[in-house]
C-alpha cells in the first residue's frame, strides 16, 4: 500500500465499490474480491440479436386493428330474438308453398279430369244425335209401312167387285204393297235397333262423362281448400 495514503481513505479495486478499513477491535473480514467482467467466448462473433423481437412479439409490418368492444348481452339477445322470428316466417313460407303446390297439383288434375269429361261428354252427344236420326228415319219407314199396308187394303176390298183381268192384276198390285209394307218395316226395325245401339252408347258416356265431372270436381274442392289454409297461413 502507498504510503501516500492515508488511513481513512477509502480503497477502491478495480471497478467495484469502496471498501472502508474497518477499525482495529472489530471482527476481521476479508475484503471482497473485486467484480471481474464476464469473460467473453473465444472466436465470438458479433450478433445483432439485440435487434430481433421476441418470438412471441408481433411483427412491426402486420397493421394491428383496433379491438372490438365485446357486445352487449342485450343485443345479442335482439339478434337471437330476430333471427327466431325470420325462422319461424321462413318455416311460415315454406308452409304455404307446400300448400299451395298441393293445391296446383288437385287443380291441374281437377283440369285434366275435366277435358275427359267434356270428351266423353261430346261423343255422348253424337251419339244421341245419331240415334234421334235413326229413329227418325225409322218412324219414317214406318209411316210408309202403313201407307202400303193401307193401299193394300183398299186394293183388297175392291177384289170383290173385280173380275177377270182386273182381279188378277188388283191381287198382284196388293201382293207387291204388302211386299212393301213389310221391307219399309224392316228397314224401320234397322233404324230403330241402330237408334237404341247409339242410345246405349250415349247413356255409357254420359254414365262415363259424369264419373269424370264427380272425380274433378272433388280435386276441385281439394284445390279450394289447400288454397284457403294458404291464404289463412299468410295472413297470421
Amino acid at each position: 500500500m502507498s504510503d501516500d495514503l492515508e488511513d481513512d481513505d477509502d480503497i477502491f479495486y478495480g471497478g467495484g465499490k469502496a471498501v472502508t478499513e474497518k477499525k482495529e477491535g472489530n471482527s476481521a473480514e476479508e475484503a471482497l474480491p473485486p467484480l471481474e467482467p464476464a469473460k467473453k467466448e473465444e472466436n465470438a462473433s458479433y450478433s445483432h440479436d439485440y435487434l430481433m423481437p421476441p418470438d412471441d412479439a408481433p411483427s412491426t409490418s402486420e397493421i394491428q386493428e383496433p379491438t372490438k368492444e365485446p357486445k352487449k348481452e342485450a343485443d345479442i339477445e335482439a339478434e337471437i330474438s330476430q333471427t327466431r322470428k325470420d325462422k319461424m316466417r321462413a318455416a311460415e313460407y315454406h308452409d304455404v308453398t307446400i300448400l299451395r303446390q298441393r293445391a296446383a297439383k288437385h287443380s291441374a288434375e281437377a283440369a285434366k279430369l275435366f277435358k275427359k269429361y267434356r270428351a266423353e261428354e261430346a261423343a255422348m252427344v253424337k251419339y244421341q244425335e245419331n240415334s234421334n236420326k235413326a229413329r227418325r228415319k225409322a218412324e219414317k219407314f214406318i209411316e210408309k209401312s202403313k201407307d202400303a199396308m193401307a193401299k193394300a187394303d183398299d186394293k183388297q176390298a175392291d177384289l170383290e167387285y173385280l173380275e177377270g183381268g182386273k182381279a188378277e192384276r188388283t191381287r198382284v198390285k196388293v201382293a207387291k204393297l204388302k211386299a212393301k209394307t213389310a221391307k219399309m218395316k224392316s228397314k224401320s226395325s234397322r233404324w230403330m235397333s241402330n237408334s237404341a245401339k247409339n242410345t246405349q252408347k250415349a247413356a255409357a258416356k254420359r254414365q262415363k262423362a259424369k264419373a269424370l265431372l264427380e272425380q274433378s270436381k272433388t280435386h276441385e274442392a281439394e284445390a279450394l281448400n289447400y288454397n284457403k289454409r294458404a291464404d289463412r297461413l299468410q295472413k297470421a
